[in-house]
Protein backbone atom coordinates (compact mmCIF):
# COMPACT_ATOMS: atom_id res chain seq x y z
CA UNK A 1 0.00 0.00 0.00
CA UNK A 2 2.87 2.36 0.84
CA UNK A 3 4.39 1.73 -2.63
CA UNK A 4 1.09 2.70 -4.31
CA UNK A 5 0.88 5.96 -2.34
CA UNK A 6 4.52 6.72 -3.10
CA UNK A 7 3.92 5.88 -6.77
CA UNK A 8 0.88 8.18 -6.79
CA UNK A 9 3.02 11.08 -5.57
CA UNK A 10 5.87 10.31 -7.97
CA UNK A 11 3.38 10.02 -10.83
CA UNK A 12 1.93 13.38 -9.87
CA UNK A 13 5.39 14.93 -10.17
CA UNK A 14 5.95 13.03 -13.40
CA UNK A 15 2.68 14.50 -14.67
CA UNK A 16 4.12 18.01 -14.43
CA UNK A 17 6.90 16.94 -16.80
CA UNK A 18 4.30 15.12 -18.88
CA UNK A 19 2.24 18.26 -19.38
CA UNK A 20 5.37 20.14 -20.47
CA UNK A 21 6.22 17.27 -22.85
CA UNK A 22 2.69 17.37 -24.24
CA UNK A 23 2.90 21.09 -24.91
CA UNK A 24 6.28 20.73 -26.65
CA UNK A 25 5.04 17.88 -28.83
CA UNK A 26 1.91 19.89 -29.66
CA UNK A 27 3.98 22.86 -30.77
CA UNK A 28 6.29 20.69 -32.85
CA UNK A 29 3.35 19.00 -34.58
CA UNK A 30 1.30 22.20 -35.05
CA UNK A 31 2.67 23.03 -38.53
CA UNK A 32 1.28 19.79 -39.97
CA UNK A 33 -2.33 20.40 -38.89
CA UNK A 34 -4.72 21.28 -41.68
CA UNK A 35 -8.43 22.11 -41.46
CA UNK A 36 -10.74 19.47 -42.86
CA UNK A 37 -13.06 20.76 -45.53
CA UNK A 38 -16.37 18.87 -45.83
CA UNK A 39 -16.34 16.51 -48.78
CA UNK A 40 -19.09 15.15 -50.99
CA UNK A 41 -19.17 11.94 -48.96
CA UNK A 42 -19.90 13.81 -45.71
CA UNK A 43 -23.64 13.21 -45.70
CA UNK A 44 -23.85 13.48 -41.91
CA UNK A 45 -21.39 16.33 -41.34
CA UNK A 46 -23.34 17.79 -38.42
CA UNK A 47 -24.47 14.51 -36.93
CA UNK A 48 -23.23 13.80 -33.45
CA UNK A 49 -22.00 10.36 -32.41
CA UNK A 50 -23.02 11.13 -28.84
CA UNK A 51 -25.79 9.37 -27.01
CA UNK A 52 -26.18 12.57 -24.96
CA UNK A 53 -26.43 14.94 -27.93
CA UNK A 54 -24.30 18.03 -28.50
CA UNK A 55 -22.60 19.19 -25.33
CA UNK A 56 -20.11 21.55 -26.97
CA UNK A 57 -20.55 24.73 -28.94
CA UNK A 58 -19.14 25.54 -32.36
CA UNK A 59 -15.35 25.82 -32.22
CA UNK A 60 -15.43 24.92 -28.51
CA UNK A 61 -12.79 22.45 -27.34
CA UNK A 62 -13.79 19.59 -25.04
CA UNK A 63 -12.16 21.10 -21.95
CA UNK A 64 -13.88 24.43 -22.70
CA UNK A 65 -17.22 22.64 -22.95
CA UNK A 66 -16.56 20.90 -19.63
CA UNK A 67 -15.64 24.22 -18.04
CA UNK A 68 -18.80 25.87 -19.35
CA UNK A 69 -21.04 22.97 -18.30
CA UNK A 70 -19.58 22.87 -14.77
CA UNK A 71 -19.78 26.64 -14.38
CA UNK A 72 -23.39 26.76 -15.59
CA UNK A 73 -24.36 23.86 -13.31
CA UNK A 74 -22.88 25.59 -10.26
CA UNK A 75 -23.74 29.23 -10.91
CA UNK A 76 -26.71 28.94 -13.32
CA UNK A 77 -25.20 31.39 -15.80
CA UNK A 78 -22.67 31.31 -18.61
CA UNK A 79 -19.03 32.04 -17.77
CA UNK A 80 -17.12 34.91 -19.36
CA UNK A 81 -14.69 33.96 -22.11
CA UNK A 82 -11.74 34.54 -19.80
CA UNK A 83 -13.27 32.48 -16.97
CA UNK A 84 -14.07 29.65 -19.38
CA UNK A 85 -10.50 29.64 -20.69
CA UNK A 86 -9.03 29.54 -17.19
CA UNK A 87 -11.37 26.76 -16.07
CA UNK A 88 -10.65 24.82 -19.27
CA UNK A 89 -6.93 25.05 -18.49
CA UNK A 90 -7.59 23.84 -14.92
CA UNK A 91 -9.64 20.89 -16.22
CA UNK A 92 -6.86 19.93 -18.63
CA UNK A 93 -4.07 20.23 -16.06
CA UNK A 94 -6.12 18.49 -13.36
CA UNK A 95 -6.98 15.60 -15.65
CA UNK A 96 -3.36 15.28 -16.79
CA UNK A 97 -2.05 15.25 -13.24
CA UNK A 98 -4.67 12.76 -12.10
CA UNK A 99 -3.90 10.35 -14.95
CA UNK A 100 -0.15 10.67 -14.26
CA UNK A 101 -0.68 10.03 -10.55
CA UNK A 102 -2.72 6.92 -11.35
CA UNK A 103 0.00 5.81 -13.75
CA UNK A 104 2.60 6.22 -11.01
CA UNK A 105 0.47 4.28 -8.53
CA UNK A 106 -0.27 1.41 -10.91
CA UNK A 107 2.93 1.11 -12.97
CA UNK A 108 5.22 -1.56 -11.62
CA UNK A 109 8.65 -0.35 -10.50
CA UNK A 110 11.56 -1.50 -12.59
CA UNK A 111 13.21 -4.66 -11.35
CA UNK A 112 16.72 -5.07 -10.03
CA UNK A 113 17.85 -6.24 -13.44
CA UNK A 114 17.36 -2.74 -14.78
CA UNK A 115 20.25 -1.51 -12.65
CA UNK A 116 22.58 -4.10 -14.08
CA UNK A 117 21.66 -3.36 -17.71
CA UNK A 118 22.29 0.29 -18.58
CA UNK A 119 19.45 1.88 -20.51
CA UNK A 120 16.95 -0.90 -19.81
CA UNK A 121 14.85 1.19 -17.42
CA UNK A 122 14.89 4.11 -19.85
CA UNK A 123 13.72 1.96 -22.79
CA UNK A 124 11.05 0.42 -20.60
CA UNK A 125 9.84 3.86 -19.47
CA UNK A 126 9.70 5.09 -23.06
CA UNK A 127 7.73 2.02 -24.19
CA UNK A 128 5.29 2.10 -21.29
CA UNK A 129 4.94 5.89 -21.56
CA UNK A 130 4.20 5.69 -25.28
CA UNK A 131 1.59 3.00 -24.63
CA UNK A 132 0.11 5.10 -21.81
CA UNK A 133 -0.09 8.22 -23.97
CA UNK A 134 -1.52 6.34 -26.96
CA UNK A 135 -4.16 4.71 -24.75
CA UNK A 136 -5.22 8.09 -23.31
CA UNK A 137 -5.47 9.51 -26.83
CA UNK A 138 -7.47 6.58 -28.19
CA UNK A 139 -9.84 6.13 -25.26
CA UNK A 140 -10.17 9.82 -24.38
CA UNK A 141 -9.91 11.86 -27.57
CA UNK A 142 -11.12 9.37 -30.12
CA UNK A 143 -13.82 7.50 -28.17
CA UNK A 144 -15.00 9.11 -24.93
CA UNK A 145 -15.15 12.77 -25.98
CA UNK A 146 -17.25 12.18 -29.12
CA UNK A 147 -19.50 9.71 -27.30
CA UNK A 148 -20.08 12.22 -24.51
CA UNK A 149 -20.85 14.97 -27.04
CA UNK A 150 -17.83 17.02 -25.97
CA UNK A 151 -16.28 16.95 -29.45
CA UNK A 152 -17.40 16.28 -32.99
CA UNK A 153 -17.17 12.79 -34.42
CA UNK A 154 -13.61 11.82 -35.37
CA UNK A 155 -14.28 12.05 -39.12
CA UNK A 156 -15.14 15.76 -38.71
CA UNK A 157 -11.44 16.52 -38.21
CA UNK A 158 -8.60 16.37 -40.70
CA UNK A 159 -6.33 13.33 -40.15
CA UNK A 160 -3.41 15.62 -39.39
CA UNK A 161 -5.29 16.95 -36.35
CA UNK A 162 -5.56 13.39 -35.04
CA UNK A 163 -1.82 12.93 -35.62
CA UNK A 164 -1.06 16.13 -33.71
CA UNK A 165 -3.21 14.96 -30.80
CA UNK A 166 -1.52 11.55 -30.87
CA UNK A 167 1.94 13.17 -30.92
CA UNK A 168 0.97 15.40 -27.98
CA UNK A 169 -0.28 12.42 -25.98
CA UNK A 170 2.85 10.41 -26.81
CA UNK A 171 4.98 13.32 -25.58
CA UNK A 172 2.89 13.46 -22.40
CA UNK A 173 3.10 9.72 -21.79
CA UNK A 174 6.83 9.38 -22.42
CA UNK A 175 7.73 12.43 -20.32
CA UNK A 176 5.43 11.26 -17.50
CA UNK A 177 6.79 7.72 -17.49
CA UNK A 178 10.44 8.72 -17.81
CA UNK A 179 10.19 11.30 -15.03
CA UNK A 180 8.22 8.97 -12.76
CA UNK A 181 10.77 6.20 -13.36
CA UNK A 182 13.72 8.55 -12.74
CA UNK A 183 12.18 9.79 -9.48
CA UNK A 184 11.41 6.23 -8.43
CA UNK A 185 15.03 5.20 -8.96
CA UNK A 186 16.23 8.15 -6.86
CA UNK A 187 14.07 7.24 -3.87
Amino acid sequence: MHDRIKGFGLGLLGGVAGLVGMRLAQRLAAPIVKPRAPGSTDVFVTESTSLLGWRHGPDEAANEALARIAYEALLHRAPSTRTKQRLAWLFHVGYGLLMAALYGALAPPSGRGARRRPGHATRRAVRSGAAFGAALWLVGDELALPLLGLSDKPTAYHPTRHLQALAAHLGYGVATAATTQALRSLT
